[in-house]
């Protein structure tokens, strides 16, 4: 079996992406250690009202919203803290506590996922078919993508909300 050489190894690295993930930890972290990630929570349980439920439709409304336009990776990263710190308040863990997974996640994992559906930036694979329809002769403007994939966005998530809801209230029958 043939060894690689290490310089081999090293010069073949994604260094841009291991230094933007590193980068992303960074900062987050700096968020955390500066307050932001509470200041943030804090600002979301008090338009909530501290209201689970309320918090449940802001957090995959917000998050799909947001990664139409923000990539949804580093997004979902930025928004971990916030549905942990959330998730610790006492009228949040009151309700969903009792459920093995908290909705607070599905709802951050729904609007992330969906929400890159948005737009043409909205997700890697967006941009990876609009390239390779550009290859074969056609374009797809940034405009062109917003009117098709917004709306539909817009209505996954909307659906997506309702399954959530319904199957959150059965988790909550079930376990109690």
């Amino acid at each position: 079996m043939a060894r690689s050489r290490p310089e081999n190894i090293v010069s073949q690295f994604d260094w841009s992406t291991l230094i933007f993930v590193a980068g992303l930890f960074i900062i987050i972290s700096g968020g955390e250690k500066a307050g932001v990630i509470d200041l943030l929570s804090n600002t979301a349980l008090q338009i909530s009202g501290c209201n689970p439920w309320v918090l449940l439709f802001m957090i995959i409304w917000f998050s799909a919203i947001a990664s139409a336009f923000i990539d949804n990776i580093p997004f979902a990263a930025i928004m971990i803290p916030l549905v942990f710190a959330v998730y610790n308040n006492e009228s949040i863990a009151a309700v969903f506590g009792s459920l093995p997974i908290s909705p607070l996640w599905w709802a951050l994992s729904l609007g992330v996922g969906l929400g890159g559906n948005g737009t043409i930036i909205g997700s890697s694979a967006g941009i990876v078919a609009t390239g390779l329809v550009e290859i074969n002769g056609y374009k797809i403007s940034f405009n062109q993508f917003l009117r098709a994939g917004f709306p539909f966005m817009i209505v996954s998530v909307a659906v997506d909300s309702i399954i959530l809801l319904i199957d959150t209230l059965i988790r909550l029958n079930i376990a109690a």
